[in-house]
């Protein structure tokens, strides 16, 4: 009885892609609204789990993936084009909302000074 230590490794990370897409559901669905960092990001990861399942499947020979390779490295392509989008809107959209607070100000205090009370 031989062992193909590939098969045993595409078993495994065939495991814990799914574990993985378990956790992102949950990551998803605990999202407080559509607009927010959490959803969109577990969102996004769900859609890169998915797309890491036939390529698994048909190396354990699950299903025949035959004429499919040049599309699964087309959607790859897109999907990592869209997550640098993703990533690139959201840093600007932080580095705009919270601007420096400019240097060589001194603030004015409008309350009185909190003394000793006596």
């Amino acid at each position: 009885m031989s062992f193909d230590i590939e098969t045993v490794f595409e078993t495994i990370n065939l495991v814990l892609i799914l574990f993985a897409f378990a956790i992102f559901i949950r990551l998803a669905l605990k999202g407080k609204s559509l607009g927010s960092f959490r959803f969109q990001l577990s969102i996004f990861l769900l859609v890169w789990v998915i797309s890491e399942i036939p390529h698994i499947a048909g190396s354990l020979g699950l299903i025949a993936t035959t004429g499919y390779q040049d599309i699964g490295l087309y959607l790859h392509a897109a999907s990592m084009g869209v997550f640098a989008l993703f990533v690139g809107w959201r840093s600007i959209k932080i580095a705009t909302l919270h601007p420096a607070p400019p240097t060589g100000v001194v603030k004015v205090l409008t309350d009185p000074p909190k003394g000793i009370k006596g």
